[in-house]
């Protein structure tokens, strides 16, 4: 059976149609829920362990942590519920009408098996995860449970490069509290002496005869009491390996998405261009914004760096998605008996069979799917041909019509 997307629970989804867009992939439930937990879990160890009793740490902590760990949280949430750029049932071709006649070199009107035959935009693809064609698809990411596309992939640029600098400031944490708490108490120092001036480091003490007495005696006698259990504390250790990793696994992904952010392209359009697949619809569309963060301008501004929705530039937001599509339009597959009709609305041509070609202008020769798409020629053209008879004789009596119509195409 043909795939219509994934299956829906309480009006939430990837279905055509579910109201609200959330990817049910089990696998995506555990890893996106790992990266909640992360955060969750960095920010209390940091809270309980690595701050009390450091004005410093405690400033640092709420004035730059926080906010970083927030807005990670956040463009986590819009990566995942976001709805990547997935094209609706019914989409249609944009309707960039020329005259009869004139030359175009756009492919033909590509469909999509997998999702009832429904339009693929030429920047599509499908994604086996959700179930549907999602425009500049880069890849199904777990980690925010959704599918990288158009509409969402800055908000997981946004993820990683906030988690990347969460990690770096959790290194800085554990950092500043082993500096903190590498001074003891020298004990041979009066009591009255012994302050948070007299102290010396670690490494000055010499090798005590009893090493476990002296391990109980230097674990009490650290100048900060907050000190004494950090070097047996487990969560903080478990607190390190997690920041180094994610540390490294962030960096990576963040360096492999500068060239998507410089070039607008998704990662399988880069791999198409690279090996001569592909043409020019694989291109950006303009440059005088940037495709990922949206704007008026291609260069960095404030709002790239905040999980806000995004915004084209006006009546940009069609040519960005590559399709039309209107409550209106149904739920049925684009048909191009539309186009026909949506030619001759334009009052560029006049006649059915001009409007035949005017179609055959627009999708041009195929370059893929092609038995698809002149199956679908040739049913829109048996249709023109239907309706210019229909008032003169019956089909059985001009049977020559469709196949001079088909001569002046080719």
């Amino acid at each position: 059976s043909k795939m219509t997307g994934r299956s829906e629970c309480c009006s939430y989804g990837t279905s055509f149609d579910a109201k609200r867009w959330l990817s049910l992939d089990p696998c995506g439930f555990v890893c996106i829920s790992f990266s909640f937990g992360v955060h969750i879990y960095a920010t209390t160890i940091i809270a309980l362990f690595l701050i009390s009793g450091s004005l410093a740490a405690e400033i640092l902590f709420g004035a730059v942590y926080l906010p970083l760990t927030t807005l990670a949280v956040c463009s986590l949430i819009k990566a995942w519920m976001t709805d990547p750029g997935s094209v609706p049932m019914g989409a249609r071709p944009l309707t960039t009408v020329k005259k009869a006649g004139t030359p175009s070199k756009q492919r033909a009107i590509r469909r999509c098996a997998k999702c009832n035959d429904n339009f693929k935009p030429p920047r599509a693809h499908h994604d086996s995860v959700t179930g549907r064609c999602i425009v500049k698809f880069d890849h199904y990411c777990p980690w925010v449970g959704n599918a990288v596309g158009a509409l969402n992939h800055k908000f997981f640029v946004l993820f990683i490069g906030y988690t990347l600098c969460t990690c770096i400031m959790s290194m800085i944490f554990i950092f500043l509290r082993l500096v903190r708490c590498g001074y003891v108490v020298d004990d041979s120092s009066s009591d009255e002496d012994a302050s948070a001036s007299s102290y010396h480091k670690e490494e000055d003490w010499a090798e005590p005869d009893n090493k476990k007495e002296d391990a109980t005696r230097f674990l009490k006698e650290y100048v900060y009491p907050e000190c004494n259990t950090l070097f047996s504390n487990y969560f903080v250790f478990a607190l390190l390996i997690v920041a180094v990793t994610f540390m490294i696994f962030t960096c990576c992904m963040l360096t492999e998405q500068i060239e998507a952010i410089e070039s607008n392209q998704s990662k399988i359009a880069r791999m198409k261009l690279k090996v001569g697949q592909g043409g020019t619809e694989l291109e950006r569309v303009s440059h005088d914004f940037n495709e990922m963060f949206g704007g008026n301008t291609p260069h960095a501004t404030w709002h790239w760096f905040l999980p806000l929705s995004i915004k084209f530039p006006q009546s940009m937001d069609k040519i960005v998605l590559g399709y039309e599509w209107d409550p209106t339009f149904g739920d049925e597959p684009f048909a191009e008996d539309d186009m026909v009709a949506a030619i001759k609305g334009e009052n560029t041509l006049e006649t059915d069979e001009e409007a035949a070609v005017g179609l055959k202008s627009i999708i041009g020769k195929p370059k893929e799917d092609d038995s698809l798409a002149d199956s679908s020629l040739s049913n829109s053209l048996h249709s023109v041909g239907a309706k210019k008879r229909t008032n003169s004789k019956k089909p059985e009596d001009n049977p020559t019509f469709v196949d001079r119509t088909k001569d002046r195409l080719t």
